[in-house]
């Protein structure tokens, strides 16, 4: 079986005063390869996140004060709806749109129509509406590409061992702007215990902070330059016709391994819509800033010892996969019961609640359940997706199809959202739709690594030899 030595001696030059490797020193075989700081994964890593920080993770943070922080959701809901229907088309020409211009253009042109931020601007201050639609639509027009590309990037990037810690520390990034975010609502937003719409000022600055994406995203490595710390090369696989990469993504679309996921994926991001629109009905401005800061925190936290878990090598891939599902699956089954007993009290008597109020820490906190629930399973989707992926070509098209998946069930939930049907509809549709999806995906989550083999994006196979990782063709 073939090794990447020729390639690796390419990628990694000599140190300017090599020593030949001995076989009782691996520090001193190491010694031979010099790592640029700028191509490290670390550093692509940083850079996808401070990206994701300024595009999507501001977005999130506008979203977590509930309804974009407008006094009402159905205006804000309507346009998600808008934006993730957009969504659909651009995540699913994702991976056309990088077989054709790259990953790091595509990751790039993504950044490119975050306007989302001044539309709620405009609306907040002047009572504009039609910008937020055309806001909507460019947004989901572009981030598709981006989520598209992040999401490639992120999976194929890291080294296989460390996946999941990189996929918590990307997911902190996004998270890192719903912190900003709350600290800035929180500071302009701490007087009113009112139920209302957010300050205008908030928006400038988020405004100004989506503006840095595009600059950002230029600092990240084509993938034949990213040098891991195992010395294995990042491989998105060779260009190709688009008719080809269409038949492929359609051949991958129709398997079994991506129908079983599909009702996870949609089930992904639709809660959101409806923890969005109960925040913003229930709870008071003050209350909506903190609630989008600690949210933020508690999902840098859970997502953190997710990773953890997810790379403890100690336990077989198959049964970090089983336990992690599990355990995920047991805590959002138990925060959508809460849930249900928590809106039926409301749908009788509509609260008003500050955090002064009594009453306030129960309902309050199920939101904060809902966030945490949904990083995990944000967390988990693609870490598994990761490992499904059985050539280099399919980590970009699993990527596009999961997500325009996932921007579909978004799509739905604001859809449902924007009418003034009882929340407990929502939670009902919610709840359901996690029901239908636990068996299915079980049926993906039971298989994966059940050869005793750990493999990395491209199908190849991890082999330790004494103190080193060897990737050998699969």
């Amino acid at each position: 079986m073939a090794t990447h030595d020729e390639t690796i001696a390419k990628h990694f030059p000599p140190a300017e005063t090599p020593q030949e490797p001995s076989s009782s020193s691996s520090s001193t075989h190491s010694a031979l390869f010099n790592r640029t700081w700028y191509r490290t994964t670390f550093f692509q890593a940083t850079v996808v996140g401070l990206a994701a920080f300024a595009a999507p993770g501001l977005y999130n943070a506008m979203q977590s004060t509930g309804a974009g922080g407008q006094q009402t959701p159905y205006l804000v809901m309507a346009g998600s709806a808008i934006l993730s229907c957009c969504m659909v088309l651009s995540c699913s020409c994702g991976s056309i749109f990088a077989n054709k211009f790259g990953i790091k253009n595509t990751f790039i042109a993504g950044t490119t129509g975050y306007i989302y931020s001044a539309s709620l601007y405009t609306n907040n201050r002047y009572g504009t509406e039609w910008f937020v639609y055309v806001g909507s639509m460019a947004c989901g027009l572009t981030a598709g590409l981006f989520w598209a590309a992040e999401a490639a990037i992120m999976i194929s990037y890291p080294e296989p061992h460390k996946r999941g810690r990189y996929l918590a520390y990307w997911l902190a990034y996004r998270n890192s702007g719903s912190i900003l975010g709350g600290i800035i609502n929180l500071a302009l937003n701490y007087k009113n215990s009112k139920t209302g719409k957010l300050d205008w000022k908030t928006y400038v600055v988020f405004v100004a902070l989506q503006c840095l994406g595009p600059f950002v995203a230029m600092l990240l490595s084509q993938p034949k330059d990213v040098q891991r710390t195992d010395r294995t090369i990042v491989n998105l696989g060779k260009k190709i016709s688009t008719k080809a990469e269409l038949k492929a993504l359609g051949k991958l679309a129709i398997g079994r391994k991506f129908l079983f996921l599909v009702p996870l994926f949609l089930y992904a991001t639709f809660p959101l819509s409806y923890i969005g629109s109960y925040l913003s009905l229930y709870f008071s401005v003050r209350s909506r800033a903190l609630a989008s800061l600690v949210s933020s925190l508690a999902q840098i936290t859970s997502n953190a010892i997710l990773g953890s878990f997810l790379d403890w090598r100690e336990i077989s891939l198959n049964t970090r996969a089983k336990w992690a599902y599990i355990g995920m699956s047991t805590l959002i089954g138990a925060t959508w019961v809460w849930a249900a007993v928590v809106q039926y009290g409301y749908w009788n008597h509509k609260p008003a609640l500050d955090w002064v109020d009594s009453g306030f820490g129960r309902g309050w906190a199920m939101y904060i359940f809902q966030q945490v629930n949904f990083a995990l399973v944000y967390n988990y989707c693609y870490w598994m997706a990761g490992f499904l992926a059985e050539t280099p070509e399919e980590i970009t098209r699993y990527a596009s199809i999961l997500r325009a998946v996932e921007s579909a069930g978004g799509a739905v939930a604001s859809g449902i959202s924007s009418t003034k049907a009882p929340l407990i509809v929502a939670l009902a549709v919610n709840f359901a739709l996690w029901g239908v999806s636990v068996i299915p995906a079980w049926f993906a989550v039971r298989n994966l690594g059940l050869d005793g083999k750990e493999r990395d994006a491209h199908g190849a196979e991890i082999v330790v030899e004494g103190d080193k990782k060897v990737v050998q063709e699969a």
